[in-house]
């Protein structure tokens, strides 16, 4: 009985640190919304969906699978972030500095670039649209 309940502990305990350790800091994240200064910050897997963080600047920092839906970059210091995986369906990227931007597999589908162009990346193939028969 003893074993099971030691064996329970350290699998969660476990559990817990793996967790926390693929988390954004959340001071980081306290510190980009109130300042929107966050160079080198460790923001990834975090949930900035909606957010106003026009002119930000977020050089170097790890956004790796960020939640960046329909957020406000525009003018937003992205150089050397990491984008990876991220999602940034709807952004507004306007005038952002993208300069050795990791956007490796990030879900563009109808952001506005720094160009003004929208992009389709990550957008449902328009092919695969037609109904079934």
């Amino acid at each position: 009985m003893k074993l099971g309940i030691f064996a329970t502990t350290v699998l969660t305990s476990c559990f817990f640190i793996a967790t926390s350790a693929q988390a954004a800091n959340p001071n980081h994240i306290r510190q980009l919304l109130q300042t929107k200064e966050c160079r080198y910050c460790d923001l990834l897997r975090a949930n900035l969906s909606l957010a106003n963080l026009r002119g930000a600047d977020l050089r170097g920092s790890d956004l790796y699978s960020t939640d960046l839906k329909y957020s406000d970059l525009r003018e937003a210091i992205l150089t050397g972030a990491n984008l990876y995986k991220s999602d940034l369906r709807g952004a507004d990227l306007t005038g952002a500095e993208i300069t050795g931007t990791d956007f490796r597999e990030a879900n563009m589908c109808n952001a506005i670039m720094p160009d003004g162009t929208k992009s389709k990346q990550g957008c449902p193939d328009a092919l695969n649209t037609t109904p079934s028969k």
